[in-house]
C-alpha cells in the first residue's frame, strides 16, 4: 500500500475534518477548481452572460455568481494545522494536540471523553466519528476515504 503524500495528511485536522476539501481553505479543492472556472470563463464573461441571457435567464444572474466565484477562489486559511487558521475560532483540537504530542485527537489518552475541543454540537459526533476511524483504520485509509463522501453533509 502506498502512504498518502505529506502535504495531503497535513490537511487533516487534528481533529479528522479534511481541510482541502473546505471552501475557506486556500490549497483546497474549492479553490482550485473556481480558480480554473475563472480561467476558463475570463475576465470578459459578463458581456457574454448579457447576450447568453436573451435565451437562458439564469445568465442575468452572473455578477452574483462572479462575486461568488471571486469569493471562492481567493480563501483565506492555510489549515487548521497552520498559523494562518481561520475556521471555528472557537476550536481548540490545534493546541491541544500540540499540548498532549499528539498528531490527532484518537492518539491522546483523553479521547474519546476529552471535554476540551471547544467544537460545535454539529460537529462532534463527526468528530468522534472520524477519530474512531483513524483509530481502527489507519490515518491513510481515512485520507482515501474522504473523496467519497461529501465534505458538507
Amino acid at each position: 500500500m502506498t502512504n498518502i503524500s505529506n502535504s495531503k495528511r497535513e490537511l487533516i485536522a487534528p481533529c479528522g475534518l479534511d481541510c482541502s476539501r473546505c471552501v475557506g481553505c486556500t490549497a483546497g479543492t474549492v479553490s482550485i477548481h473556481a480558480q480554473r472556472i475563472k480561467e476558463t470563463l475570463g475576465e470578459n464573461f459578463h458581456t457574454y452572460a448579457e447576450r447568453l441571457s436573451s435565451f437562458n435567464p439564469a445568465m442575468k444572474n452572473y455578477p452574483q455568481f462572479r462575486e461568488l466565484l471571486e469569493s471562492l477562489s481567493s480563501p483565506h486559511c492555510d489549515g487548521c494545522r497552520s498559523e494562518n487558521r481561520t475556521c471555528l475560532p472557537q476550536c481548540n483540537v490545534s493546541e491541544c494536540v500540540k499540548e498532549n504530542n499528539c498528531e490527532f485527537c484518537f492518539q491522546c489518552s483523553s479521547f474519546p471523553d476529552c471535554g476540551k475541543t471547544g467544537l460545535p454540537e454539529s460537529l462532534l459526533q463527526r468528530w468522534q466519528d472520524n477519530n474512531i476511524f483513524m483509530k481502527q483504520h489507519g490515518v491513510d485509509k481515512f485520507i482515501k476515504t474522504q473523496d467519497l463522501k461529501p465534505r458538507y453533509p
